[in-house]
Order: structure tokens, then sequence, then C-alpha cells
């Protein structure tokens, strides 16, 4: 994991467009008690302790020293054995963002996840996409060759957070008691257009409100770099 690489990315224009994306779509959140599982700098956990409880769980140490932290939220460090201490049933939303791509087994958390849910909240995933991850790399990056790769179920390395391994949200939901309430699509245009153009003025506002008319909406959510799936807990 390159944590500098990660910084500077959320300082430029496509790094800060993805979270005005990813707030729009919390902000309905309201008087709940929230985990943040795997919660980085911060950045979702602070914008949620605005008007929620939110507890935050993250191993890495770095990330936690220089997390945002202008709203008041807890902050643990750990991993699945954090969870232990919460009793069943203890939250309303749990977040999971970018997250199972890097772990070893998925199963283990969800379960947890299901264990700390109480019955029809609701679990917040946003996942990579597949398809978008060959758009962007066909048209962004401009390598067939390794779109090529990816078609035949090769892993792929992000910038900053090294391996990831895809999964199917299918995986998520069974045999667990999931069932999905909605879905919307992040960087469904701007990942796709050089980077060069994201700097002109005025280019972050016009794109947010063109990725958010449709984020929710077949087909451009279906094509997106992102996928955030909210799953309720029957």
């Amino acid at each position: 994991m390159d944590l500098q690489a990660y910084k500077n990315h959320l300082e430029e224009p496509w790094g800060k467009i993805y979270y005005d994306i990813v707030f729009n779509q919390l902000e309905d959140l309201d008087g709940k008690r929230i985990l943040d599982f795997g919660s980085g700098f911060g950045i979702v956990a602070n914008f949620l302790a605005e008007k929620n409880q939110v507890t935050a769980v993250e191993p890495d140490m770095e990330m936690m020293i220089h997390r945002k932290r202008s709203n008041l939220y807890e902050q643990l460090q750990g991993s699945l054995d954090v969870l232990e201490i919460f009793p069943d049933e203890e939250f309303d939303v749990i977040i999971c963002h970018n997250v199972l791509e890097y772990v070893e087994d998925v199963k283990p958390y969800l379960e947890a996840f299901s264990r700390l849910l109480k019955p029809g909240g609701l679990l917040s995933i946003v996942k990579h996409n597949h398809v978008g991850r060959i758009l962007h790399t066909v048209i962004f990056e401009n390598d067939t060759y390794k779109a090529q790769s990816l078609l035949l179920g090769e892993n792929y390395k992000t910038h900053s957070m090294g391996q990831a391994v895809y999964y199917e949200i299918s995986d998520v939901m069974n045999p667990l008691d999931f069932e999905v309430e909605a879905f919307q699509g992040v960087r469904i245009f701007y990942g796709l257009q050089p980077n060069d153009v994201k700097t002109d003025p005025g280019w972050r506002e016009k794109m947010l409100a063109m990725e958010l008319a449709v984020y929710e909406q077949s087909p451009y959510r279906d094509i997106a770099a992102f996928q955030h799936y909210w799953l309720k807990k029957r």
C-alpha cells in the first residue's frame, strides 16, 4: 500500500469528486448508529458523524493519525478481531467501502456484519466493478493487453492499495440473510476522461451534475468503475 500516492490522489479533483458522489448517496442517513469498517483516513466516518453516532474501525495506524476529525466519532484500531467486542444487533448501518477486495476471505467479515446489524439494518458496500475496470483500462489507460488479461479473470493492482481481487455481490448475499435494497454507480464518466481536463474551472461541478443525474439508472450504473450496493438484513 502506497499511502502517499493515495493522499495525493485525494487532493486531486478526480479524488475529491469521488467523495462528492458518495456523500450524496449517504446524505439521508440521520440519527443512526453506524459502523464504518475499514475507515481509512476517516473521510466517510467524519461526514456521517455530523448527523449520526459513528464508530470507525481501521487497521492502519498511519491512516488513523492523519484521519479527518472535524466531527466527533469513535475510532478503533484493528480489523475483524475488534468486531467481537460489540453485542449482536448493535448497528443500524454498516459501511464497508472498497475493503473486501483486499481481504483473503470475505465470508467471516460478512458473517460479522450480519451479526452486528439490526433486523432491517443496511449494509453499504462500495465494490470495484469488473466491467468498469476494463473500460477504464482500454479508454483511460489505453492498455488493451492489460484489458485482455482482466477479461480472462486475472487479478489487478490498484494505483495505491496494491493487489485486489474481484468478488460478486452474490458472494455477499448468499448464504447470509441479505437482500438488495438499491444499487448506484460511482465514477461512471469522469474516470474515462484524461486528467488534464479535470483541472479546468468548473469541471468538478459540471461533472458532478452528470454523475448524480444517472447514478441510479441502468445502463450507466452497470458500467461504473465502482458500484454502491445497499443490502438490507431481513
